[in-house]
C-alpha cells in the first residue's frame, strides 16, 4: 500500500507552502511524493510551483474534492503511478469538510491501494479563530487531525501561540504538534512500515470468513490514522446495535457502514452516527449484490480492540447473508 497523507487547513493557512517544504525533505529519504492539489482558483498555478520537485502533480480546480470534485479526486487517486517508495500528498481546499473527506478516503474501493488517511491540519497561529463567521468551519477541520503544523509563528507573540496551542489541544487532544521536519520523519516511518499493515478490506484476498475485525495496526502511535475499519458480525440485532452506536465515546466523531439484520431478508442496512447528534440513521439498501458487513470509525488513533469485543457480544445468528 501507499501512505495517504491528507493536508487541510483554512484558506491561506500555508498548506501549499508546507507541501513545498515536505517534498524535498521526503526526497532525501528516497521517498517519491505524488501530489494532488485542490483549490477553487489556484490549483493549476500552485501545481506549476512543484515543477522540478516531483514528477506527479495533479491539480483539481473549481469545487471541493469532498463534494463537487469527488469524481476527479477518485480518478486521480486511482490513476496515479505508484511504487513501493511512493507516498500520496493530498491538499484539500480551505473550506473542505475534513470528516466527510476522511469518510470518502476510508470507504471508497477505488482507494484500496492506499493506507487509511493520515490527517495533517495546517493552522495559522496569528489568525486562528479570527475568521468571524467562518470560525466554526476552521475549528471543524481540527478534531480528526493526527498532526498539527502551526504557521506564522514568527509573526505571533509567544503568549498568543501558547493560547492557540492550548485551544487546539482541547479540540484535538490526540493530535501531535509538529514542524515540517518532524512531519517528514513521521511520513518516512510510515513509508517504511507500510508493508506490515493489514490489507484494506477491499482486497480481493480478504475472505468474508476472516476475523470480525480488519484494520490497520494502530499500536504504532506515530502513524495517527484518522479512521479505522471493523468487520461487522454477519448479522446483528438492530436494537442492540443501536445501543452500541449510542455508547460510542466522543473520540469517535463519525461511524458508518453496512449491517445485516437477524431474522430478516438479505437486504442490508446502511447506518450512520455523527458525534453530537442524537439521531442514528438506518436506511435499507435495495440492491441485489451482497455487501461486506463493515463499520468505519472516523477519529484519531482509535484503538479497534476497544470495539471488537462489544461487537462480538451482540446477539447474532451463526449465519451469513447470501
Amino acid at each position: 500500500m501507499t501512505p495517504l497523507i491528507l493536508i487541510t487547513g483554512f484558506l491561506g493557512a500555508g498548506k501549499t507552502t508546507l507541501m513545498r517544504r515536505l517534498v524535498p525533505l521526503l526526497t532525501v529519504k528516497n521517498i517519491k511524493p505524488s501530489i494532488i492539489l485542490n483549490d477553487y482558483q489556484n490549483a493549476y498555478v500552485d501545481a506549476e510551483t512543484f515543477r522540478g520537485l516531483t514528477d506527479q502533480v495533479v491539480p483539481i480546480g473549481g469545487t471541493c474534492v469532498c463534494c463537487g470534485s469527488r469524481y476527479q479526486l477518485m480518478e486521480a487517486l486511482a490513476g496515479a503511478t505508484l511504487d513501493e517508495s511512493s507516498v500520496m500528498l493530498l491538499e484539500a481546499n480551505g473550506t473542505a469538510d475534513a470528516p466527510e473527506l476522511i469518510e470518502i478516503l476510508s470507504a471508497d474501493p477505488q482507494v484500496a491501494r492506499y493506507t487509511l488517511p493520515v490527517h495533517v491540519v495546517v493552522v495559522d497561529a496569528k489568525r486562528w479563530q479570527k475568521r468571524y463567521f467562518h470560525n466554526e468551519l476552521e475549528r471543524s477541520q481540527v478534531p480528526t487531525a493526527g498532526y498539527i503544523v502551526l504557521t506564522r509563528e514568527e509573526e505571533t507573540a509567544a503568549s498568543h501561540i501558547k493560547k492557540v496551542r492550548a485551544e487546539l489541544k482541547t479540540v484535538a487532544p490526540r493530535a501531535v504538534d509538529v514542524t515540517p521536519e518532524m512531519l517528514a520523519d513521521a511520513i518516512g516511518e510510515l513509508a517504511l512500515a507500510v508493508h506490515q499493515l493489514a490489507p484494506r478490506r477491499f482486497d480481493q484476498a480478504a475472505s468474508a470468513h476472516d476475523e470480525h475485525h480488519h484494520h490497520h495496526h494502530h499500536g504504532h502511535a506515530r502513524h495517527h490514522f484518522s479512521s479505522c475499519e471493523l468487520r461487522m458480525p454477519p448479522r446483528v440485532d438492530l436494537d442492540e446495535f443501536r445501543e452500541f452506536l449510542q455508547g460510542l465515546p466522543p473520540e469517535v466523531i463519525r461511524a458508518k457502514g453496512i449491517a445485516y439484520e437477524n431474522n430478516a431478508a438479505n437486504t442490508p442496512w446502511y447506518f450512520q452516527k455523527v458525534e453530537g447528534r442524537d439521531d442514528i440513521s438506518f436506511h435499507r439498501i435495495d440492491a441485489k449484490i451482497v455487501y461486506d458487513p463493515v463499520m468505519i470509525l472516523i477519529g484519531v488513533n482509535i484503538d479497534p480492540s476497544a470495539y471488537i469485543i462489544p461487537l462480538q457480544a451482540l446477539h447474532i445468528l451463526d449465519t451469513e447473508p447470501r
